[in-house]
Formats: C-alpha cells, sequence, structure tokens
C-alpha cells in the first residue's frame, strides 16, 4: 500500500516538475524571430504567447530498465505577441537551452522528491568520460548500476567503434581538446 503511495507522489512530483520546466521554457527561452534585411535572414527575436505541445510518459530506458521520463513535442509554430502571426520557433534558442533545461528539470525534481520524502541527494562520480551525477544518498551505487544498462551498452558500442577504427587505419582516434572525452 506505501509502495502505491509512493510511486503516485514520485509521478506526481516529475509531472510538476515536467510543468514547471515548461513554463519556465515558455517565458525564458521560446522565442521567434521577425524582420529581414537584404534576404540573408531574420533580425530580431520576437517574444511568444506560449507554445503549442504534446507530452509522452515513458516508463522504462530503451533496454527495459526503469526510467519514468516524459518526451515533449514542441510544435515549431509560435503565435507572436507582437503582432499576432504565427511564426517559426526559434531553433537557436531552443537548442542552446537543452542542456540547462535538463539541468534545471533535475534540480526542481530533486528539490520535489526532498520535500516529499526528506530523503538527501549526494553528487557522485560517472568516470573520467562522464559528468558527475545527483544520485539520492540512501540508494547504493551497485543498485544504481543494476539498473544503468543503457550506460553499459553505450560503453560497448564506444569500444566497439573505437577498436574498429584502430583496425581500419591502424592509429588511435585523436582526441581533441574541446571533446568531453578528452583527457
Amino acid at each position: 500500500m506505501w509502495l502505491t503511495r509512493a510511486r503516485k507522489l514520485i509521478v506526481g512530483a516529475h509531472h510538476e516538475a515536467v510543468a514547471e520546466v515548461l513554463g519556465f521554457m515558455e517565458r525564458e527561452v521560446v522565442a521567434t524571430r521577425r524582420g529581414v534585411v537584404a534576404g540573408n535572414g531574420a533580425v530580431m527575436q520576437a517574444d511568444v504567447i506560449g507554445v503549442a505541445a504534446t507530452a509522452y510518459d515513458h516508463w522504462d530506458s530503451r533496454p527495459g530498465d526503469p526510467q519514468l521520463h516524459t518526451h515533449v513535442v514542441i510544435s515549431n509554430k509560435v503565435k507572436s505577441t507582437e503582432d499576432g502571426r504565427w511564426r517559426s520557433l526559434d531553433g537557436t534558442a531552443m537548442d542552446e537551452a537543452n542542456v540547462p533545461i535538463s539541468e534545471h528539470y533535475n534540480a526542481v525534481l530533486a528539490d520535489r522528491i526532498t520535500r516529499l520524502f526528506g530523503i538527501e541527494w549526494e553528487q557522485r562520480e560517472r568516470g573520467a568520460e562522464r559528468n558527475a551525477a545527483w544520485e539520492l544518498a540512501p540508494v547504493p551505487e551497485r543498485l544504481i548500476r543494476e539498473f544503468s544498462s543503457r550506460a553499459s551498452q553505450i560503453d560497448r558500442e564506444k569500444d566497439r567503434l573505437v577498436d574498429d577504427y584502430i583496425e581500419r587505419t591502424r592509429a588511435s582516434p585523436v582526441r581533441c581538446a574541446d571533446h568531453p572525452a578528452a583527457g
């Protein structure tokens, strides 16, 4: 019985976090462009009246690990506040905000989970080629690894691709200083 209640609270916290982040995106990120100079593109960003979007909940990851997440599909058309015309979404702003929006969602959800259950979080290292991640402090690392088979799949595929590259070229892949995996 308490598991069912806890699940409902977690799902509710997740949906509230998604809604809060979408609201933030509508206010601070989503924009359109208007104005043309000599036919070479838009010259200014313009505010919009909300966004049209739909959301799809998924309960597991690609390999089937339990992982509640929501895919949000946002329409490419938005209504300008200035003239009420429907225009194209400015994809540049959305692209630049992708990682910060994801991090914002994580922080909002963590805050909600902490308030609901009083559980502490801790930052854990994920290896040389990955950023540290915030995890629930009481959840042991071995349990996280058990239900993180996607990361293992990615590592195996990366190793396969590197081995294939070395076999074909007889050289190691070049590491660019700007690449996250650069050492």
